[in-house]
């Protein structure tokens, strides 16, 4: 594996490395990252997993793999400062929002793009991240960036047209799925649990929920329909979250942030 150059040292970046060095796809010492604006955080990279502090962007010049781990609106001057040392590397953006033909426009077409959503459960190794191709990227590239992401999640391939959809989906995911816990756990306290345990029953409830989708193949439907006996316990609650409209509300939450993502695009890639 050639050097990996990675720009950013947030949580994102954190977990890529992470993946990548535990899953031995990458040396440690091969991996270089910049981040000028927090010299702690390099330390604390390098004390806790080996990699190289990198002193200037020229360090990616070397590198066969780029990870772009930086906030959209950063994305602009970071792609200006990384164009000189650029040759037909693998960039991989992580940023939300930030279209292909952006970010090869801005490098002037010197670089093989993939651009991903991660989402928070990377942190953990068990992240879903979308994964759209640029037209230059060629199969050694891809399956290079299949191998890396999938140390940290599952990997799905998208047409880019489906990037903003999958931000607000899995992406976002996180947050929709806490938002409904949390108001599990304070309709549970309401009923006369304690928080500690509500949570830890809701967390078991969820982790074997989705385990039993994905070993027993079933759709979300299916098992909805497998639990629910007629006028039983499941049915009483689900006819209450529905005559509330819970179902619109997911469909509309989605909606709105499919939409913030492709304004950040727009705003971010806007010609200043």
């Amino acid at each position: 594996m050639d050097k990996i150059f990675v720009l950013g040292a947030g949580a994102m970046a954190e977990s890529f490395i992470k993946g990548v060095t535990q899953g031995d796809a990458a040396d440690a010492k091969s991996i270089y990252v910049i981040n000028r604006h927090r010299p702690d955080r390099l330390a604390e990279l390098r004390e806790t997993y080996g990699v190289t502090p990198a002193a200037s962007m020229e360090a990616a010049k070397e590198a066969g793999v780029i990870i772009l781990a930086v906030k959209p609106y950063d994305m602009r001057l970071a792609l200006v400062e990384l164009s000189p040392y650029l040759h037909g590397q693998l960039v991989i953006s992580f940023a939300a929002g930030i279209p292909i033909a952006f970010m090869e426009d801005v490098t002037q077409g010197r670089a093989q793009i993939i651009r991903t959503m991660p989402n928070v459960p990377v942190a953990v190794l068990e992240g879903a991240i979308a994964m759209a191709t640029g037209a230059s990227v060629n199969r050694e590239s891809v399956d290079v960036a299949k191998r890396l992401l999938g140390k940290i999640g599952i990997v799905v391939e998208l047409e880019e047209h489906l990037m903003d959809a999958a931000t607000a989906f899995s992406g976002s995911g996180p947050g929709f799925v806490s938002y409904f816990l949390e108001a599990m756990e304070d309709a549970a306290v309401q009923l006369g649990f304690s928080a500690e345990l509500a949570r830890q029953l809701l967390i078991q409830t969820v982790v074997g929920t989705a385990k039993v989708l994905e070993e027993w193949r079933l759709s979300p439907a299916e098992l909805r329909q497998l639990v629910t006996s007629p006028n039983g316990t499941t049915h009483a609650g689900l006819t209450v979250l529905g005559n509330l409209g819970m179902r619109e509300a997911i469909a509309q939450a989605l909606v709105q942030a499919e939409g913030r993502s492709r304004e950040m695009g727009e705003q971010y890639t806007a010609v200043e």
